[in-house]
């Protein structure tokens, strides 16, 4: 008797069958109303942890940003996302000594995951994702640039009052570890924040 060994075409056809009925399959476990893509703006207050950064630019400030964020898994009331944040952070302060008027401006750029669970209009949501931040701090004295990996911690509740209105409001708490090195030195450019989102929901995939 011939042994039976699939023939390639045969493997990708299933293959591809697999593919086009797999998203049909978790469908029918999802919630029909949950909203897929969001897009939003945060406003947070930024702490940055190092000692010598807050003898120079105080305790911290504001940092806007936009995210993006794209559900890629649903069970019932538990969802998983990708998300993108892209930040900005810009403070200015007089160096402890000499008292020279010094500009430092962040953009840290973060690619994570985000969990989330549903509970009728309030989410509870956990997130965790690499970062790259980017720095530049001008002065009378000198000029540094650079970008550091490190990454981001955060969590919080959101809420969508309204369902037949994709609006969220998401509450944030957070810690981004981002430590660069200049001139030997070591510098923490992370820290904790807090602050709010609003995200507007629609269906992209």
């Amino acid at each position: 008797m011939r042994d039976f060994y699939p023939r390639p075409r045969f493997v990708v056809l299933v293959l591809l069958c697999a593919v086009f009925l797999a998203p049909s399959l978790l469908r029918a476990q999802v919630e029909d109303s949950a909203l897929g893509t969001f897009v939003g703006f945060s406003l947070c207050r930024y702490q940055v942890a190092d000692e010598v950064f807050k003898e120079v630019y105080g305790e911290g400030g504001t940092m806007a940003g936009l995210t993006v964020s794209q559900k890629f898994f649903g069970v019932r009331n538990l969802a998983l996302a990708a998300v993108l944040d892209l930040r900005r952070f810009s403070r200015l302060g007089a160096s402890t000594v000499s008292q020279v008027e010094a500009k430092l401006g962040m953009t840290p750029v973060v690619l994570g995951l985000e969990a989330s669970l549903r509970s009728g209009a309030v989410f509870l949501w956990f997130g965790a994702g690499l970062g790259l931040t980017f720095y530049r701090e001008e002065s009378d004295l000198q000029t540094t640039s650079g970008s550091t990996l490190g990454f981001r911690l955060a969590g919080g509740l959101a809420f969508q009052p309204l369902p037949a209105v994709p609006l969220r409001l998401k509450l944030i708490l957070g810690w981004t570890k981002a430590r660069a090195t200049e001139n030997s030195l070591p510098v923490e450019l992370g820290g904790p924040e807090y602050g709010l989102a609003l995200l507007y929901g629609f269906r992209l995939l």
